[in-house]
C-alpha cells in the first residue's frame, strides 16, 4: 500500500512541477510581420509583385531602392483604385513623386481616376512610363539574361494589373451629343426639306 501511495505522491509532483513552455514557432499575433525592404507597402496584394523584389531582396543600393518604390508605388495605386478605403486614407499619399516614373503625384492621379477623369491616352502614358523605367532597373540589377526575361515578365504583369484597374474605373464617359439618352429624349435633328446652297467663299463682288 505505501507502494502506491509512494507512487501517486510521484506522479502528482511530476505534474506540478512540470515546465509550462509555448510551442515553438507559434507566433502570438492576427498578423504577420513584414520587413520595409524586403516586402514594401501594397506588395502583398501580388505574388509576381514579391518575386520581383525578392530576386533583389539583398542588394541596397539606389537602383534596387527605386525599383522597390516603383513596384509598391503600382501596387499602391491598384489598390486605391480597385479597393478604395471608405473614410480612410488612400494608400498612395505616403508614396514618394519621382520625375523618372511619375507624371503627377499618385494620390492626385487616384482622385482623378476615381472621378472619372482619365482618359485613355492618359493611361498609356502612364503605364508605358512605369514600365519604361522598370526595365531600365531591372536591365542594372540583374546579372543573368534569363533573369532579366523573369523579371520583365513580373513587372509587365504588375504594370498590366493597375491598367486593367484603370481601365475599368477611371475612364472618362465619351461625349454623346448627338443620340438621346432615351426614345423620348431631345436629340440632334436636322429637316428633312433643307435646301442649302454651296458655299462659295467670302467675297466682295455680288454673284
Amino acid at each position: 500500500m505505501w507502494l502506491a501511495v509512494f507512487f501517486l505522491v510521484v506522479v502528482a509532483a511530476l505534474i506540478h512541477f512540470r515546465p509550462h513552455t509555448n510551442p515553438v514557432g507559434v507566433e502570438g499575433f492576427a498578423t504577420t510581420a513584414v520587413h520595409p525592404l524586403r516586402v514594401p507597402e501594397c506588395v502583398a496584394r501580388s505574388t509576381d509583385a514579391q518575386k520581383l523584389l525578392a530576386r533583389f531582396a539583398g542588394i541596397n543600393n539606389d537602383a534596387a531602392e527605386e525599383l522597390r518604390l516603383l513596384v509598391s508605388k503600382v501596387c499602391c495605386m491598384e489598390a486605391d483604385i480597385a479597393t478604395p478605403s471608405a473614410g480612410g486614407t488612400p494608400r498612395t499619399l505616403r508614396i514618394q513623386f519621382r520625375t523618372s516614373h511619375d507624371m503627377e503625384p499618385p494620390s492626385s492621379l487616384v482622385g482623378r481616376c476615381l472621378r472619372n477623369a482619365v482618359n485613355k491616352r492618359d493611361i498609356e502614358l502612364i503605364v508605358e512610363k512605369f514600365q519604361a523605367r522598370g526595365h531600365v532597373l531591372i536591365n542594372g540589377l540583374c546579372a543573368s539574361a534569363s533573369e532579366k526575361v523573369e523579371a520583365h515578365k513580373e513587372l509587365d504583369s504588375v504594370v498590366a494589373r493597375l491598367q486593367m484597374s484603370m481601365m475599368s474605373f477611371c475612364l472618362r464617359p465619351s461625349p454623346n451629343m448627338d443620340r438621346p439618352a432615351g426614345v423620348r429624349d431631345v436629340g440632334f435633328w436636322e429637316p428633312k426639306a433643307a435646301d442649302l446652297p454651296q458655299y462659295q467663299g467670302i467675297t466682295a463682288q455680288p454673284r
